[in-house]
């Protein structure tokens, strides 16, 4: 009975050892691979691929993203480089037009009428030794020939659709402001510059000096000029965005 029962449990022992080494039962913990059939094999192929695929896809939009990232970046400050130009050429035409309080290195050029002997001299000697409206027309126009960046007649900032009347002892202006004699007109520019072209034979500053008013030209390091009191709204003028 003994060698019966010894048996029968050798039998079963046996025949699960045999079972375990079926199901390829890992003893030592040792990584083991199962064999797969045709099928199984396919699908995991297609899986491999599709896994493949969605990686590249991954990949491509991550790049795409941060080219946009880059270029919103680059873009963003090209534009504030171009807003800061912008802001910065807009300042310069409103210097250009008197629209802004400005300063420089420049010239005075000072303008008094003539001694006057009404009892010796005839009505014509005393008209020369006056200053007329059409001199500071002709001599504000030759500062602009010479390169004056700004010029201010006394207070008042002249601009480039400024325009000289006469109004008896005063000079007149476009918007209605008036100065007086002595006419200190203030020029912004190269002193140098101005002076000589001023000073120059045939100029009409030689002329008034002929003519025998006082004039004076002072070379000055600095120059603060007002702005306009000019309006500057464009009522009837448009630009023309016609190609020519």
């Amino acid at each position: 009975m003994k060698n019966n029962n010894g048996f029968f449990f050798v039998f079963i022992a046996a025949i699960i050892l045999g079972v375990l080494i079926s199901m390829n039962f890992n003893f030592q913990r040792i990584q083991s691979y199962s064999q797969l059939n045709s099928a199984e094999y396919q699908n995991a192929v297609e899986q491999r691929a599709n896994l493949y695929k969605d990686i590249g896809n991954l990949k491509e939009d991550t790049i795409e993203k941060k080219s946009k990232i880059n270029k919103y970046t680059n873009n963003y400050k090209k534009d504030d480089k171009i807003l800061d130009d912008m802001k910065a050429q807009i300042i310069d035409y409103e210097m250009f037009i008197g629209l802004n309080k400005v300063e420089g290195s420049g010239i005075v050029l000072t303008i008094k009428d003539g001694k006057i002997n009404a009892f010796e001299e005839n009505p014509d000697e005393i008209n020369n030794k006056l200053l007329h409206y059409y001199d500071m027309e002709l001599i504000l126009n030759e500062l602009r020939t010479a390169g004056a960046e700004a010029i201010s007649v006394n207070n008042h900032r002249i601009v480039p659709w400024t325009g000289v009347v006469c109004s008896w002892a005063f000079m007149g202006f476009e918007d209605g402001g008036m100065e007086y004699a002595p006419f200190n007109i203030y020029v912004i520019g190269d002193p140098e510059k101005l002076k000589a072209a001023l000073l120059e034979d045939g100029s009409h500053i030689k002329e008034l000096m002929f003519r025998k008013l006082y004039v004076n030209i002072e070379k000055i390091d600095k120059i603060t000029m007002p702005p306009t009191t000019a309006s500057a709204n464009v009522k009837y003028m448009v630009r023309d965005d016609s190609k020519k």
